[in-house]
């Protein structure tokens, strides 16, 4: 196999990515990322589950849920928008955790709500942290994985958001006859809020950000080192084209 390109002992992140095979590590990230966009997708598709319950419940017409179904929506457009630039200042990870914590409190909290329009601002704040985790989820897989197998790795991630949708038909139609519609936002709050612990301990940190954000050659060898070991310790620096 050829030896990543450098310059001396400088390693380039992204030629030494691409050279390596596809390490256990590096599907630890996929699949964190795939269950990240899995959760979205139930998430995004709840409100239509529990809708006919829902207005039963409450003693109102499907119209006046319209806006309620279309919050989250906004909210997702917002999430994407500004998650962006946080993550350029402050990491993929911490964005990444943060948005699963933000939709799944959140929708947790909507399981709760009293009236319409209690459930109109919980869903519209669950909609910034769904609309943060996709694209952030794509970055950071894109990162980890080598240009030959970057766009069969992004697309399976994508499943996972229809994947999820589809998931909470299956799972509201067990749950909402035996226990409401508060089921299934109560599922959809806990399961994100359980994965985000998981995040904080298995998902690493872009290696690109550490680089580009000079936070230390130290942090960016223990990123890098479980995909090839020997080839990290020889490296003094590292950069990013």
């Amino acid at each position: 196999m050829n030896q990543p390109q450098s310059v001396g002992n400088d390693l380039d992140v992204q030629s030494f990515i691409n050279q390596q095979p596809l390490s256990r590590y590096q599907w630890r990230v996929v699949i964190l990322c795939f269950l990240i966009v899995f959760l979205d997708g139930l998430d995004t598709a709840a409100m239509g589950f529990i809708a006919p319950a829902l207005s039963q419940e409450w003693g109102i017409d499907r119209a006046s849920l319209g806006p309620v179904m279309s919050a989250a929506l906004i909210g997702m457009v917002f999430g994407a928008l500004g998650s962006g630039p946080l993550a350029d200042r402050f990491g993929r990870k911490g964005v990444l955790v943060g948005a699963v914590l933000v939709f799944g409190g959140f929708s947790l909290a909507s399981a709760y709500a009293s009236n319409v329009d209690q459930l109109l601002v919980l869903r519209f704040l669950t909609g910034l942290g769904l609309g943060a985790g996709m694209p952030n989820a794509t970055t950071l897989l894109s990162e980890y994985t080598p240009e030959r197998l970057k766009s069969l790795l992004v697309t399976s991630m994508f499943c996972g958001f229809n994947l999820g949708m589809a998931g909470g038909g299956f799972i509201s139609a067990k749950m909402i006859p035996a226990y409401g519609w508060h089921s299934l936002l109560v599922v959809g709050g806990v399961l994100p809020l359980l994965l985000a612990v998981v995040l904080m301990v298995w998902l690493p940190e872009s290696a690109r950000f550490l680089v580009v954000r000079n936070r230390g050659n130290d942090k960016v060898r223990k990123t890098l080192a479980p995909i090839a070991p020997a080839v990290v310790a020889q490296a003094t620096s590292f950069s990013v084209p």
